[in-house]
Formats: structure tokens, sequence, C-alpha cells
């Protein structure tokens, strides 16, 4: 069963009335080659589905290897991350952490929730602009029972992919979102800021200003174009111990996490 089926696409897209058009238009954005992958990975779940894609398209993970320490072998804590590329730093943080502690669960929107190869290990909500959805709502009580009950959570706080922003002139996350400030001061457990390095560029960041819809449409073909790459991973120190308080009160406590987190940027690989 395709992830994106032709029918799908024409639904998204009103493009009834041009079948070629659809049929070029999926080859091109790489919908096509991402619904091979996706029946290649057979029944794969889980840190298995995350490993099985950076074999198959040849992508390497880079980062130091005594920042793995910084990783809590026990205990409740909320990993904070930024999110430059869309699918392939999931896949990286789902396995990274999953390898570590694979008890881990990963907030994220609905519809991961519906591809098997995830489903087990996502926390669904809906975009944070409609928090006040029932869904999401319910998916946040279940992360903060969750994490009471000593389980670790992953979120990607700026909610949506990378993109140039006008007044840095810089890719970056959006504001992340205060949702996630409130939930972090709520939860009152550690957070683990993590970096990836890089991002799709800025003609990629710049579609956003086109339409939202246009960055969403090209995530499988960026997904595609990381092969053969190498993504490189920081990983900071856990926020919120004896040695690192986090004294703030939201929304300044998110304010520092995010630079906490962007701090990340400046450490150099061999």
């Amino acid at each position: 069963m395709d992830v994106i089926s032709r029918e799908d696409f024409i639904k998204a897209t009103g493009t009834m009335r041009f079948p070629s058009l659809v049929t070029f238009i999926m080859k091109s954005i790489k919908i096509d080659a991402l619904n091979q992958m996706m029946a290649e990975a057979g029944e794969l779940k889980g840190i298995a589905f995350a490993k099985f894609v950076f074999v198959f398209l040849k992508i390497k993970i880079n980062l130091d290897p005594e920042e793995l320490e910084n990783i809590p072998k026990t205990g409740a804590f909320i990993i904070v991350a930024n999110h430059p590329y869309g699918a392939v730093e999931s896949l990286a943080l789902m396995e990274l952490l999953l390898t570590y502690r694979p008890d881990t669960l990963f907030m994220g929107n609905f519809l991961l929730k519906r591809l098997p190869h995830l489903a087990d290990h996502i926390i669904a909500v809906n975009p944070f602009e409609k928090i006040r959805h029932s869904s999401s709502v319910s998916g946040l009580k279940l992360t903060l029972c969750k994490l009471r009950s000593g389980t670790p959570v992953a979120i990607f706080p700026a909610g949506e992919v990378s993109a140039f922003d006008l007044k840095t002139l810089s890719v970056t996350d959006r504001k992340w979102h205060p949702v996630v400030g409130k939930l972090i001061a709520k939860a009152g457990v550690p957070v683990l800021p993590i970096y990836f390095h890089g991002n799709n560029g800025v003609a990629f960041s710049l579609l956003r200003y086109i339409h939202p819809s246009l960055q969403t449409a090209m995530l499988p073909a960026e997904l595609f174009n990381k092969r053969n790459q190498t993504i490189k991973i920081s990983i900071g120190k856990l926020q919120g111990t004896t040695s690192i308080p986090m004294a703030y009160q939201d929304p300044k406590l998110l304010q520092v996490l995010r630079e906490k987190t962007y701090c990340l940027a400046d450490r150099s690989f061999d």
C-alpha cells in the first residue's frame, strides 16, 4: 500500500483533470520513490525502520561519541531539537534515542501515527496552532503522563521545518511554540538539547513565503536529496539538573532552551 497514493495526491492538489501532470509531479518530487522505499521496508518498525532508510539512502551519522554520555540512562527527560530538514533528522533522532533509551517516545504530527513503521513510538498531536483540537489535548495529557512515569519524550518545538528568516537572513527554526514551553514547565523534568547541523538550503526555505504547503510537498524530495550525505549531530548537556538549573519560567524558559540548542552549532567536527 502506497504511503501517498495517486488518489490522495489528486485530492490534495486538485489535479484530477491533468493525469499526465500528476504522473510527472509525483515522480519529480519523489513521491513515487518514497512509496517504493516504504514498500521495500516491509514491516520494519522503529529503530529497524530508521536504520533501513539510512542504509537505503546511504546516509551516515556523525557525532562525538563522548556526547552520548549526556543521554540519561534512566528516568524521564525531554529532548528538544531544531528541525532543519523535515524527515532525515526525525529518523536520526529516533535511531539515536531508541538505541540508548528504547522507551523514548516522540511527539509528532498525527499523520505520523498512521504509518505502521513509526506508530508505536509516536504521541500524536495536531500542529501546535490547532492545539485546542481534542486529539492535541489528549496528546499533551499523554505526554505528561508518560513523563511522570519515567519515559523520555522528544519534541521539535518549532512544529515545522526551518525556513529562511528575513530578520536574521539565515535558515533557522521559526519561533518555538509557547505550548512546548508550558509543557516543559509543567513536566518539571530535565531537558536535553540536540542540534542538527545544516539545512535544506535557501531555495527550499523560501518556499514558505510562496505557500507553506510547497515546503511540505517538497519534503520527500529533500529526503532523497540527502542520499550519500552525512548528518552531523551535537548533543548538549542536560538542562535542569543541580549543576545546570533551569530557574526560568515559561516563556523565558523556552527562549533559554532554544539558545542552548543553537549554541551547539559552533561545535566542530573532524
